[in-house]
């Protein structure tokens, strides 16, 4: 058993590892109101990051300030990839700005404004107790965390300070200044707790009691990058080859600029002293940590096509038979932003849509085509593959509206459940169709010409008719429904004139032939049916 002064002996530690806790939980705080109260805008800027490279270095950085983690930018990354929602090749751009992003909260950090963390802890927490409205309660949150986050330093700072009598603890920190022994340090530590923004505050809070010098900081800074890279690695390890390319990327990215810089620290922390001249070692870590990402992003943007080629080295394989293997993240992994919980249901169900095109893609063959064995088996891959993806959306989508949605993202989760399922109602009738008729279409007359351009122009109309509906877009709905309007007339044309021969006795196929004719314009009938209730859903009310 330890006595009182065994215990005694302790309190510096332990007091320690509770300041980086409540400094852990402060940021965790933070990142989650920024993430619930920027939920649109990050919606706006990802959808954003696909326009070119220089826009993904702004879109990576803005996100990581919005969100106050690399770690989780790179592992939403993973998960964009994995759902196509991103190309890999425009990730590798955020990826860069999400190195330059993550440097606001030494910034923040560097301020040691301990003394006001208890007032912001109480103002957060009045403003989130009183508040009614989610805006301001979000606000509360935000500077809640951000008390707790300067009050975990505090504390960390205070219990550390009495490490500076211990000559062994200071020949320890001493021996960070061996820049490989530092580097593997911080990337080590970093990887343990898995955030470099926590790794960065204990070596300001270290520098505020002039326990670590900068010599012997900067080496742990640069290892605190390469160790933040374990959460994309964790998150891309069920991902697709696409995902775990980004993870590959985020691993070359960081430990290529870890070489370049680690062999002139000297001149780099010069460099430092030099933009921040009279600043104190705390200033000189976060200044340190801004400047190395943004000059490592400014040596890698040129060669973006390098890093890709590199990723690929390290994840071989072809990416394009992905798309068998989509499959949704957990949403408690997005639960702390359900907006961009919608962005990845609304991707699924754009995939959902597209292997349903294909579905109908087959049928057409199957009906006119003479290797029908070899229809058979895609068709049924694919209807397989929708099933899977469809249960996996609707659980997603059923988890998604049991957290603390507001009022439009509730509407938003029962129209994508809505769409979902009149997806399924045509998935339905094209496999009935398809199984339920053996015989193919023999004839190439102008008939059939007219009826192949009606089902192409059906499958276009549907595709713009899902794309309006997920993109709430009022406008490419009424232009959509304008064509199908259209389209329905062509229908009534075709049918009453197969009608007619048939009654006239005038068409000189099998009456099984005409028949199966009949069938293929119901169903495309029931396809535009659908697309048009798919528009309509667009304006469509729910009451509260």
């Amino acid at each position: 058993m330890l006595n009182g002064s065994g215990i005694s002996s302790l309190m510096p530690f332990i007091n320690t590892l509770g300041g980086l806790a409540i400094f852990l939980i402060g940021l965790d705080y933070m990142s989650t109101y920024l993430k619930r109260s920027a939920g649109e805008t990050l919606k706006l800027i990802l959808e954003k990051a696909t326009a070119n490279k220089f826009i993904g270095v702004l879109v990576g950085t803005l996100v990581t300030v919005l969100i106050q983690s690399s770690s989780a930018t790179t592992s939403i990354l993973v998960s964009f990839v994995h759902s196509q929602l991103l190309s890999f090749e425009r990730s590798v751009a955020v990826l860069m700005g999400a190195n330059i992003g993550t440097t606001i909260t030494g910034q923040i950090v560097a301020f040691n404004v301990s003394k006001w963390s208890y007032l912001l802890i109480f103002v957060g927490f009045l403003l989130q107790t009183v508040a009614t409205k989610a805006k301001n309660k979000n606000i509360g949150g935000i500077i809640l965390g951000l008390g707790l986050l300067f009050l975990g330093l505090k504390i960390m700072s205070n219990a550390m300070a009495v490490f500076r009598d211990s000559e062994y603890f200071m020949d320890l920190i001493r021996s960070l200044e061996n820049v490989g022994w530092g580097i593997f340090v911080g990337a080590v530590f970093t990887a343990l707790i898995q955030s470099s923004s926590a790794t960065i505050g204990i070596v300001i809070g270290m520098a505020t009691q002039d326990i670590i010098s900068i010599e012997a900081a900067m080496p742990v800074v640069l290892g605190a990058n390469l160790g933040t890279c374990i959460t994309a690695i964790f998150a891309a390890l069920k991902s697709n080859i696409s995902g775990k390319r980004v993870a590959a990327a985020h691993v070359i990215f960081n430990l290529g600029g870890i070489l370049v810089f680690a062999f002139w620290i000297p001149q780099f922390i010069e460099l430092i002293r030099q933009i921040s001249p009279n600043a104190d070692v705390a200033r000189l870590v976060a200044n340190g940590q801004s400047a190395f990402n943004i000059l490592s992003t400014l040596v890698w943007f040129p060669f973006t096509g390098l890093l890709e080629k590199l990723a690929r080295k390290c994840i071989p394989g072809e990416s394009l038979n992905d798309i068998e293997h989509y499959s949704l993240p957990s949403p408690k992994n997005l639960s702390q932003s359900p907006t961009l919980s919608l962005l990845q249901s609304k991707d699924s169900i754009m995939h959902i849509k597209d292997l349903i095109r294909e579905m109908f893609w087959y049928a057409r063959l199957h009906l006119v085509s003479p290797d029908r064995d070899i229809r058979d088996e895609k068709f049924i891959h694919t209807r397989s593959e929708h099933k899977r993806i469809r249960l996996e959306s609707l659980d997603f989508l059923s988890k998604l509206a049991k957290l603390n949605l507001d009022y439009k993202q509730t509407v938003k989760v029962l129209k994508q459940s809505s769409l979902i399922n009149e997806l399924e109602h045509l998935a339905i009738q094209v496999e009935a169709t398809f199984l339920e008729n053996k015989r193919k279409i023999p004839y190439q007359d102008e008939t059939y010409s007219k009826l192949d351009r009606y089902y192409k122009k059906t499958l276009k109309y549907f595709n713009d008719s899902c794309k309006a509906a997920l993109n709430e877009s009022e406008l490419h709905a009424e232009v959509a429904k304008a064509k199908i309007f259209l389209l329905n007339k062509q229908e009534k044309y075709l049918r009453s004139s197969l009608i007619n021969r048939i009654h006239k006795n005038e068409t000189i196929y099998h009456p099984e032939d005409e028949e199966l004719t009949l069938k293929i314009l119901d169903l495309l009938k029931s396809i535009n049916a659908s697309s048009l209730r798919i528009c309509e859903s667009i304006s469509e009310q729910f009451t509260g």
